[in-house]
């Protein structure tokens, strides 16, 4: 079993983190999710953008994976 652990800093300059991350609590299709979003550098609704593109993107794999072959390069794709 694989233990996982996030964290984001704020850094020095910023008065908010942007960042996002979601990490599955259980396996979903005998797989486990990792998804890191990016904060866009200070830009305005930058944590708005974030958490949507987790939300998005975890919502697509989610509904996707159990029709998606269970090879690599299926899954590859599916995440593109």
């Amino acid at each position: 079993m694989v233990k996982a652990y996030a964290k984001s800093d704020i850094g020095k300059v910023r008065e908010t983190n942007q960042d996002a991350f979601y990490i599955t609590e259980d396996n979903f299709a005998n797989s486990q999710l990792f998804i890191l979003a990016d904060g866009m550098g200070g830009v305005k609704g930058g944590e708005i953008a974030s958490k949507l593109a987790i939300s998005c993107s975890k919502s697509y794999i989610e509904n996707n994976i159990k029709d998606t072959p269970k090879d690599k390069e299926s899954i590859i794709q599916l995440i593109r």
